[in-house]
């Protein structure tokens, strides 16, 4: 029974069965100007100068500073100008507006509707639909209002490797971590009993809150459950333990929680995981490790919108870095076979920051790194596509290209998200994307 999943993994690959695509999510905070995702090759316009729709083909340019680590993996990249998303308000950090693409509330950050990475591992489901994992400048445990599941139902994005973990992989840990897991799981089923008898015994008075907590407790037990069933698969797949787990410096628990990402995507666990990278912290010192001693919100006032402003080293760095960990992680998946190729021909590595241009963010436009493809479906790798300004005829909102997502998921929502008012919904807000459906 726990070998099951493996070998229908493993037969389905010898027979060439379509496998459900896979979806990384990237997000860094404090913005991601389209200059920086230009090529300095490429004569660079800015989105309200562009009127019409241009493709380059990107592996005849070298890749900006910041992106120089998918240099191995430029025709496996797409870099994305001029989608806009206004409909979040931009600002600082839109928060899960990036995913869900609606305007957050500054006193609650609440999601009003589910969250494009949550949608797709919804439908894409492996053991578990969806995984989160990310850094923070401190020590917190988890980040919320960045995915969710249904309005107002937020899911934790796990800041700590450890926990990430013990959360994902204990079950096949072995010793004190895989006994926590067993007592967990058991605690989980008298917690369920309680409530679900508490719930029989005040009948309406419960009310939908009491049904919330039970609906919560049940989707956890029912996620230990089938780490339970998947023991053997998760343990061979499971990363292995070291001190960038428990490490205080904040880089080097991005390291490990790329690192576990790619296990759970390698193994089975799911096929949509979101990484964060200190989103929504404006004012924050997480790259000490990698020597910018600077603060986000300071380099950030130095300017990213010009190729000669003064923020762009540091920019540059902390960017550079992230985009080390996004190759490793899509080079890892290339040398994992499945099927008549690898597993990155099934994956989609999508990078782009919770402000969606430029630090005090407009959202006029929203740049994009692309690593990888989902092959017969997206047409991804070696591309530079720049979509005409905001409003002009051939422009686009980041509501088509989450459409576009979804359609290979078997989806067929036209329009993902809020909508922006002031521009026209069929022609500019309706997906799926054309210029990368295949």
């Amino acid at each position: 029974m726990l070998l099951g999943p493996m070998a229908r993994r493993v037969m389905s690959n010898a027979e060439g069965e379509r496998r459900a695509p896979r979806f990384v999510f990237v997000i860094q905070s404090n913005g991601f100007d389209a200059v920086q995702a230009c090529p300095e090759s490429i004569p660079f316009q800015k989105y309200a100068d562009r009127e019409k729709f241009e493709e380059l083909d990107l592996t005849q340019h070298k890749l900006p500073k910041g992106l120089a680590a998918l240099e191995p993996l430029k025709g496996k990249t797409t870099i994305v100008q001029g989608l806009s998303g206004r409909s979040t308000g931009g600002g600082h950090s839109t928060h899960g507006g990036c995913l869900g693409l609606y305007r957050t509330s500054p006193a609650s950050r609440s999601a009003h509707n589910a969250t494009i990475d949550y949608e797709l591992g919804r439908a894409a489901s492996g053991i578990l639909p969806w995984i989160g994992v990310g850094m923070s400048a401190g020590q917190g445990d988890a980040l919320m209002h960045y995915t969710a599941r249904a309005p107002h139902k937020s899911m934790p994005i796990i800041l700590s490797p450890e926990k990430a973990y013990n959360a994902y992989f204990s079950v096949a840990a072995g010793g004190d971590r895989e006994k926590d897991f067993h007592l967990k799981r058991n605690l989980l089923d008298y917690m369920i009993g309680d409530v679900k008898k508490t719930r029989s015994a005040l009948g309406s008075l419960g009310g939908e809150e009491l049904d919330a907590y039970l609906s919560a407790y049940d989707e956890l037990a029912a996620r230990q459950y089938r780490l339970l069933a998947n023991k053997d698969t998760l343990g061979k797949s499971a990363p292995k333990l070291d001190d960038r787990f428990t490490s205080d410096v904040a880089t080097k628990r991005l390291e490990a929680q790329f690192e576990l990402a790619g296990s759970a995507l390698i193994g089975g666990l799911t096929n949509v995981a979101t990484i964060t990278s200190a989103a929504s912290e404006i004012n924050a010192q997480p790259y000490l490790g990698i020597g910018v001693e600077i603060s986000n919100h300071g380099f950030g006032h130095m300017g990213g919108n010009r190729r000669d402003a003064k923020g762009i080293p540091y920019y540059e760095k902390a960017r550079g870095f992230v985009f080390s960990q996004i190759a490793r992680l899509a080079q890892r998946l290339e040398a994992t076979p499945e099927g008549a190729g690898n597993m990155l021909d099934n994956t989609v590595i999508i990078y782009m920051s919770d402000a969606p241009d430029t630090h005090h963010s407009t959202a006029y436009e929203w740049p994009l790194a692309i690593v990888g493809n989902v092959k017969g479906q997206l047409k991804l790798g070696g591309r530079y596509l720049s979509f005409p300004g905001y409003g002009k005829p051939g422009h686009f909102t980041m509501s088509t290209f989450y459409s576009t997502l979804l359609r290979c998921v078997g989806g067929r929502q036209e329009t993902f998200g809020q909508l922006d008012s002031d521009l026209d919904v069929k022609t500019m807000q309706s997906g799926p994307l054309p210029a990368i459906l295949a």
